[in-house]
């Protein structure tokens, strides 16, 4: 029974990252900002990501643990034109695999982040 959980819930993480797969795809030139990195990764207590933006706009980041569940969504958080460095807490979140979202006013950005 624990093999076949395991298998299911295994088989349930592919078959999400297979679907993030397919939104990252986009234009580069169309979008207003993009995640330069995220780091360190894994991470223990907190990841920064430093994004760029080609101008003002507010960003939201959202942890999607591995069932799709939404278990973290930071307030909104103001972009500059440039590079930004913000940090997220993860602290109080158990050791696995995430999706890390920022959505930018639908201009959507999904990275994989894992906890220790």
């Amino acid at each position: 029974m624990k093999q076949a959980l395991l298998y299911f819930t295994f088989s349930a993480f592919l078959l999400l990252f297979a679907n993030v797969r397919a939104q990252e795809v986009s234009i580069p030139d169309q979008e207003d900002y993009q995640i330069e990195k995220i780091y360190p990764n894994p991470a223990k207590e907190y990841v920064f990501v430093d994004i760029f933006s080609k101008k003002y706009a507010l960003v939201q980041f959202e942890l999607i643990d591995i069932l799709g569940n939404t278990v973290k969504k930071w307030e909104k958080m103001e972009l500059t034109p440039g590079i930004q460095k913000i940090r997220l807490e993860l602290q109080r979140f158990n050791a696995g695999f995430y999706l890390l979202k920022a959505d930018n006013d639908g201009q959507v950005i999904i990275k994989r982040i894992r906890k220790l």
